[in-house]
């Protein structure tokens, strides 16, 4: 889906021709692993910098301690890499093959299948050593797993824009994307980016149950339901238990409410197919130790069972 070539800028590169050439070989595999991909020149996000440190100040993050830290080494990704040069974005589609059946304790989608962070990096750190087969470069992978704005990023190299939710949308994957980054100290072409085709939409903010969503692309964390069945520590705040309903882990509302995602089309990545009986689980029984067995490599590992049976007691109780 990504009309993004490889193309090195570098003067210090010798017959860039040829060195183009051969990198052009490596658009297919990129094409191969992610559903989009893009570039961008590393230079300040200043902006994005002044609202995370608006966001925080304001309490926004809620309990997220982590937010408030690094929050310099998320301006600059030369403090991860030093020397860097280039950020290549991708994308991987993971809109599901299969939708959990409504009348169930509600799992986010993202979470369906094994933990997607191994899965984006070590694609990444795979695309990252081909072109070191080419010209040598350094590098660093990461997804989700370091101080780096990967959205502001991805929006830098054309991949699309934010919505009100804070989500990535792009016209012709949606919301339901994972957003990989690959710091090279190769000097590519750089991308152009889109513009938000939003409009005055506000579907998301509407869908939001609990009013999480802010009219400028402000998430309040405390009254989202993702945070509070994932992040949180302790039980679901009482006064949102009747808004959670049918909410387990995580929460999909706002981006099922998104008129982009109806561009959106099931994923192909093996990968990402659900785990062999999520969707079947009786969370009132299992043991800690078929938890670890069945969900040994699940996203849902991040809060724990106890968390768990503990949001399932609160959104059923009488079950």
């Amino acid at each position: 889906m990504s009309n993004s070539q490889l193309s090195i800028l570098s003067p210090k590169a010798q017959r860039p021709s040829v060195l183009n050439s051969q990198l052009s070989i490596l658009n297919s595999q990129l094409s191969t692993h992610f559903d989009a991909w893009g570039v961008a020149r590393i230079e300040p996000i200043e902006e994005e910098i002044v609202r995370l440190k608006e966001w925080i100040e304001r309490g926004h993050h809620a309990e997220m301690q982590y937010m408030t830290r690094n929050v310099e080494l998320r301006a600059n990704p030369c403090e991860l890499l030093p020397n860097a040069q280039s950020m290549i974005m991708v994308l991987m589609n993971y809109y599901p093959q299969e939708w959990q059946p409504n009348n169930l304790p509600q799992i986010a989608a993202y979470a369906y299948g094994n933990d997607y962070h191994h899965i984006v990096k070590s694609k990444l750190a795979q695309i990252a050593e081909e072109i070191n087969s080419v010209i040598p470069h350094k590098y660093a992978v990461f997804c989700d797993s370091a101080p780096v704005m990967e959205r502001a990023w991805a929006v830098r190299a054309g991949l699309g824009w934010i919505g009100r939710n804070g989500m990535l949308v792009n016209p012709k994957l949606g919301t339901f994307t994972f957003i990989g980054t690959l710091i090279t100290t190769l000097k590519l072409e750089p991308n152009k980016p889109m513009l938000n085709r939003c409009g005055k939409c506000r579907k998301c903010i509407e869908a939001c149950p609990t009013g999480a969503i802010y009219e400028n692309k402000t998430i309040y964390a405390r009254r989202c339901l993702s945070y509070q069945t994932i992040e949180k520590h302790g039980k679901i705040d009482e006064e949102l238990v009747d808004l959670a309903k049918n909410t387990l882990y995580g929460c999909d509302k706002c981006q099922l409410a998104c008129p982009w995602n109806r561009f959106a089309h099931p994923h192909n990545h093996p990968e990402l197919k659900p785990i062999d009986g999520i969707f079947e689980i009786d969370w009132t029984t299992i043991s800690r130790s078929e938890f670890n067995k069945r969900l040994k490599f699940s996203p849902m590992q991040r809060a724990g069972l106890k968390k768990i049976k503990e949001r399932y007691s609160q959104i059923r109780p009488n079950t």
